[in-house]
């Protein structure tokens, strides 16, 4: 709100002649009128000088001449006042006096002051600890310097700052030269700053001229509260300057270069650190909710460059959830290192159970990169296969979790594509390894890091080794299975001595490994005999392997 208009503070026409008639004083002591203007002889008819002079109600000041003054400012002792254009006091009132250096670099074109109920301006004192002297005028705090000059802007230690940090290094910010009163709440200022191609590069948010939000708390000072503030419901966050965060924002020294090359990006504290808000004229953080942004320069370079959008999670406090499997609203969805939600189907390291009893933790240590490792069936078969004691463990996982837009955990049976194939997993559906990919025969059906083990169609039936504790030792067609395991064979001949077939037993399997028959859809074979392609009879009982014929 402006100022009262500047004034002369002039009083009424009932007044000034009041004043006239007090001053048709008597001849030789008193009021007298000379050369136009008005001079005051005290009883030893003497012309006063610089002091004060009271006539009815009102105060007037004799200058170094002994002539009234007009429409100035008095200086008297300490104090400063001022009279109007008929010499009077002023009392309670704002006055604008012009600028003598208006025009100079960052000089305003007039000075405001205000004049209390003794007529002393209001001035901080010399001996004034603190960044502003504040006082309460028409219930609006104002600050003014040692000269009784008000304050406007940002305002340090008693003055107005006009260098291009003044919005870093000041606390309080008082309005323009006309306003002046101390701001509370949130407002908008223009800034500039030298230093914002190096905070952002790229981002637009953070051009070197500025316009950006502050809070001013009721004190005055500027919130630069970095965890956040709630204010009116919602939760908002400041850097270290009191600006209103906005995007992507952290305490933690920037980095942009991969861990991997030395830098920050990638390690799950580091990404953990970051807080994400809406844009400059919003700024309410996303707290404890889904967002789906572009993750920042300093978060992940490569995809901020890319303009990738991804979906976050944030807790109540704004903190990104990462390298971690987290139930949201009775779902699971696991987020990687750099906090993103894991889509699809993929293999993670998993942190160990201090308790000793597994890898069962939520808490990720990396995802696996899937190229050469799980983009195809036959590099995942290879990948298990070479992992075992580790998808045994449990410190490695293999998860399913629903589309880009979906992400929830995903658990039974699922199919799954491999470089454009499509392929049956299992997924645990209860207990500590919900979600995890099987390992390990379940109501005889066999699976390997959640990957059903079937019979090529081909082969139609195919030998599965399993060791004691059901973990796979082999998988092969039954002709390399006899290579592998068969006893040579016994010849079977008819009555007419030709031979009837040749019969197999396994007798060369490791202790404590039974071998099993599956078909191309994954069972295993109870009890019976199966043909598979290369006319291999294979007879099983209770599941296990009885014996192999080969007719003649």
């Amino acid at each position: 709100m402006r100022k009262q208009t500047k004034i002369a503070a002039l009083i009424s026409a009932a007044a000034v002649l009041s004043v006239g008639g007090a001053m048709t004083a008597f001849a030789a002591t008193g009021w007298q009128q000379e050369n136009g203007t008005w001079v005051y002889y005290n009883r030893n008819e003497e012309k006063v000088t610089e002091t004060w002079q009271k006539s009815g109600d009102y105060w007037f000041y004799l200058d170094d001449k002994g002539e009234m003054a007009t429409d100035s400012l008095i200086d008297d002792n300490s104090d400063t006042y001022y009279v109007d254009v008929n010499g009077v006091m002023v009392t309670n009132r704002w006055v604008a006096v012009d600028n003598e250096n208006a025009g100079e670099e960052n000089e305003p074109n007039q000075w405001w002051y205000y004049f209390g109920a003794n007529g002393k301006a209001y001035k901080r004192s010399d001996s004034a600890t603190g960044d502003v002297s504040l006082k309460t005028i028409n219930g609006k705090k104002y600050t003014f310097n040692t000269d009784g000059k008000m304050q406007y802007g940002w305002v340090k230690d008693g003055e107005t700052q006009h260098d291009e940090n003044a919005w870093q290094d000041a606390e309080y910010y008082f309005g323009d030269e006309n306003d002046g009163s101390m701001t509370e709440g949130w407002k908008e200022i223009a800034i500039k700053d030298d230093q914002a191609a190096e905070l952002q590069p790229g981002d637009n948010y953070w051009d070197q001229d500025q316009t950006r939000w502050f809070y001013f708390k009721a004190s005055g000072k500027k919130e630069k509260k970095q965890t956040g503030k709630t204010i009116n419901g919602r939760k908002y966050g400041f850097d270290e300057y009191g600006r209103m965060n906005a995007g992507w924002f952290t305490t933690a020294t920037a980095s942009n270069t991969p861990a991997k090359d030395g830098g920050s990006q990638g390690i799950a504290t580091y990404s953990n650190s970051f807080l994400y808000y809406s844009t400059p004229e919003d700024g309410a953080r996303s707290t404890k909710g889904w967002f789906k942004v572009t993750p920042g320069y300093y978060l992940q370079r490569d995809k901020y460059e890319d303009g990738s959008d991804y979906w976050y999670y944030s807790d109540g406090n704004g903190k990104l959830a990462v390298n971690e499997i987290k139930t949201v609203n009775g779902k699971k969805y696991a987020f990687d290192n750099y906090g993103r939600m894991i889509s699809g189907f993929v293999v993670l390291q998993m942190e160990g159970n201090t308790l000793g009893s597994g890898y069962s933790s939520k808490k990720i240590v990396q995802k696996v990169d899937s190229d050469g490792t799980y983009d195809t069936s036959d590099n995942y078969n290879k990948f298990v296969k070479a992992n075992d004691s580790l998808f045994t463990s449990g410190e490695l996982k293999a998860y399913f979790f629903g589309g880009s837009d979906d992400g929830s955990m995903k658990t039974g049976k699922q199919t799954v594509e491999l470089d454009s194939e499509k392929y049956t997993f299992e997924f645990a559906k209860n207990g500590s390894n919900k979600g995890a990919g099987i390992n390990g025969m379940e109501d005889h059906k066999f699976y390997v890091g959640g990957k059903l083990t079937t019979a090529d169609a081909d082969n139609k039936i195919e030998i599965v080794v399993l060791n004691s504790s059901n973990k796979l030792v082999a998988k092969l067609s039954v002709e390399d299975a006899l290579l592998a395991y068969g006893n040579g064979g016994v010849q079977h001949f008819k009555s007419n001595g030709d031979l009837d077939y040749t019969e197999y037993k396994f007798t060369g399997l490791p202790t404590g490994t039974k071998a099993y028959v599956v078909n191309t859809t994954g069972a295993m074979i109870k009890s019976g005999t199966k043909k598979d392609g290369d006319d291999y009879k294979v007879k099983t009982s209770n599941y296990t392997v009885d014996y192999v014929r080969l007719e003649e």
